[in-house]
C-alpha cells in the first residue's frame, strides 16, 4: 500500500468512526405513554422538564394531546440531548383547557409524574421524579387522582 492510499484509508476510517458520534448527538427520542384516562374524553397536557430550576415552572417541551379511544396518549419528544429529565401529565378530563383544583389547590383531575412518584403534601421534587436519558426509550406515566 502506497502512502497516499494509506492516508486516504486513514481519513476514511476516521470519518466512519466519527460520524456516528455526531449523528447521535441531540437525536435521542423519549416516548411517553400516558395511561388511565377515559376513552375519547378530554386531553393530556404533557410537559418535559430538564432541570431542577425549571421543574414544574418552565417545561423544555410541552404538548397538548387528545385522549384516544383506548384512554391512552402516546407522544415522542425528539431531538433530546443525553441528560436528566422529568415528565408531568395533567388530564384535562372536562376539556376546559386547565387543571381544575379545589381546596388548597389540590387537583380535582388526575395527574401523572414520571417514575410514578407519589407525594404527601405539595409538589414532588425533581430528584424524586427525574430519570437519566442516555438512549432513546419509552416510559409509561400512570394517571392518578390526588
Amino acid at each position: 500500500m502506497n502512502r497516499s492510499s494509506f492516508i486516504a484509508l486513514f481519513v476514511f476510517s476516521l470519518l466512519c468512526t466519527s460520524v456516528p458520534c455526531v449523528a447521535d448527538e441531540g437525536t435521542l427520542i423519549l416516548t411517553v405513554k400516558v395511561k388511565g384516562a377515559l376513552p375519547d374524553t378530554g386531553q393530556i397536557f404533557l410537559s418535559l422538564f430538564a432541570s431542577e430550576d425549571d421543574y414544574l415552572k418552565e417545561p423544555l417541551k410541552y404538548k397538548e394531546i387528545k385522549v384516544d379511544d383506548s384512554g391512552e396518549v402516546l407522544w415522542s419528544f425528539k431531538d433530546l440531548q443525553a441528560g436528566t429529565y422529568a415528565v408531568s401529565a395533567i388530564y384535562d378530563k372536562n376539556g376546559n383547557g386547565k387543571l381544575d383544583t379545589g381546596f388548597l389547590e389540590i387537583p380535582k383531575e388526575p395527574i401523572g409524574i414520571s417514575n410514578d412518584a407519589k407525594g404527601t403534601f405539595g409538589p414532588l421534587f425533581f430528584k424524586k421524579t427525574s430519570f437519566p436519558l442516555d438512549h432513546s426509550t419509552e416510559i409509561t406515566v400512570n394517571l392518578t387522582k390526588v
